[in-house]
């Protein structure tokens, strides 16, 4: 089936959670110092905050979790869009046209940015763990928080997708389901891919602080012109055999998300109102050039070629309001934000036989598609909520995904000794990629 569609010295604490990510601790930054940066950015601070040495990265963090949650919109949304891929659709994905079919709408706005920006998130940390405990510490930690994720779901939640949909394979099939494709784990397999890559890069000497590397901006443009889907955004490929064009497309994105780590820059809060132009003109004027068939100039070079920059661009600018808005919104930290944060990554791993089996359940409902569509998130996601904290957060499994978590302690009296400033706990954690 089609896919459905992370310095040397003396390091600081971190704590690195999440798929992609290296942690919510900031490492000490380039020995060469702050770093000009373009208009829109701002150098973040030399050393980090924290009196302990220890920064947190909230916002990014944040915003990681995020793109993980809006998979599962999207998942949950694809059987009411026609496409061929998925094994279920509700009878509104071909009775509404395309131009008025909201989910069609929604999820290219997903599609457009949100691996581009989980790889960009994922190459800034990668790059951060880099600095603070080296490349060898780098490589291991990413087999255990992205390898041993990836082979526990070829076996599990691979083949669970197998079982759940319609027409399935034979019971015998499903333990080697992840030879047919990855699912939606590929991004996992991809990101190996990557972090080996700069690994392979770092020894050779390579630093990525070069002025040079703003150069991979305009670069995506590349990949995205030789895509194959007629879809918004770049095309997703799940096979053990990565796809040039796929791997090269998130390669720009992750080695500029080491960039910007690697010259301490950040996104300024005002970049948020770039979203605007992205959804309200780019996502419009990609649609119209990609599906309008009633476009004059529909299926002539030069249109593929407008159509590749704006795709681009609108990655881009979604990328840069998102952190620009994360910034904004979630700079310091709340509980409850971490807490979702460390879940998504269990979320998105799992959640996938959970929608297929929801879609089949409502899909012949006499009820609202739109009614369908929200208790297809919120059932799938309380369901997994609940297994998170039931059996997952302080077990074995939530130790592979995440690092290991303790409970938080009730509290006993007066404390005899002042907290610490929220960031600046004791102990290091080590969480997911």
């Amino acid at each position: 089936m089609a896919t459905r569609a992370t310095a040397t010295g003396s390091p600081p604490q971190i704590d690195d959670g999440g798929p992609g990510t290296g942690g919510h601790a900031a490492a000490s930054s380039s020995r060469r110092g702050p770093a000009r940066t373009p208009a829109g950015l701002v150098g973040r601070p030399a050393e980090p905050s924290g009196e302990d040495g220890r920064a947190r990265f909230h916002d990014l963090d944040a915003l990681r979790g995020f793109a993980m949650l809006l998979g599962i919109l999207l998942h949950a949304g694809v059987f009411l869009v026609p496409v061929d891929f998925w094994p279920v659709h509700e009878a509104y994905a071909y009775d509404t046209a395309p131009e008025a079919n909201v989910y069609a709408w929604f999820l290219s706005a997903i599609h457009g940015f949100r691996m581009p920006l989980f790889f960009l998130v994922s190459g800034f940390f990668s790059a951060m763990l880099w600095q603070s405990r080296g490349l060898d510490r780098l490589a291991r930690h990413r087999l255990e928080r992205v390898g041993l994720p990836l082979v526990a779901g070829m076996f599990t939640v691979v083949p669970a997708i197998a079982w759940v949909e319609p027409g399935g394979s034979s019971l015998l099939a499903w333990p080697l389901a992840w030879l047919e494709g990855l699912e939606h784990l590929w991004f996992l397999w991809y990101l190996l891919l990557l972090v080996g890559a700069l690994v392979a890069a770092a020894r050779l000497g390579l630093a990525f602080r070069h002025p040079a590397w703003w150069l991979l901006v305009p670069l995506a443009l590349a990949p995205q012109y030789v895509m194959h889907e007629q879809a918004f955004g770049p095309d997703t490929a799940d096979r053990l055999v990565p796809a040039g064009r796929v791997l090269a497309y998130y390669a720009v994105f992750f080695a500029f998300g080491v960039f910007f780590r690697q010259r301490n820059l950040a996104v300024r809060r005002w970049w948020t109102v770039f979203l605007a132009p992205a959804l309200l003109l780019l996502l419009p004027a990609g649609v119209m050039l990609l599906y309008d068939a009633a476009f004059p100039y529909a299926g002539e070079d030069w249109v593929r070629g407008v159509a590749a920059v704006v795709q681009v661009a609108f990655a881009w600018l979604m990328c840069f309001g998102a952190m620009g808005l994360f910034r904004w919104i979630a700079s310091e930290e709340r509980f409850w934000v971490r807490y979702l944060s460390d879940a998504s990554y269990w979320l998105y791993l799992t959640h996938l036989p959970l929608v297929i089996g929801a879609q089949r359940l409502v899909v012949d409902w006499p009820v609202s598609v739109h009614l369908k569509f929200a208790l297809i998130n919120v059932a799938v996601v309380a369901v997994l909520l609940l297994a998170y904290q039931a059996g997952v957060r302080y077990t074995a499994i939530g130790t592979m995904l995440n690092g290991p978590r303790a409970p938080r302690a009730a509290p006993r009296g007066r404390p005899l000794a002042p907290r610490a400033p929220v960031g600046q706990e004791s102990a290091p954690q080590e969480s997911a990629p």
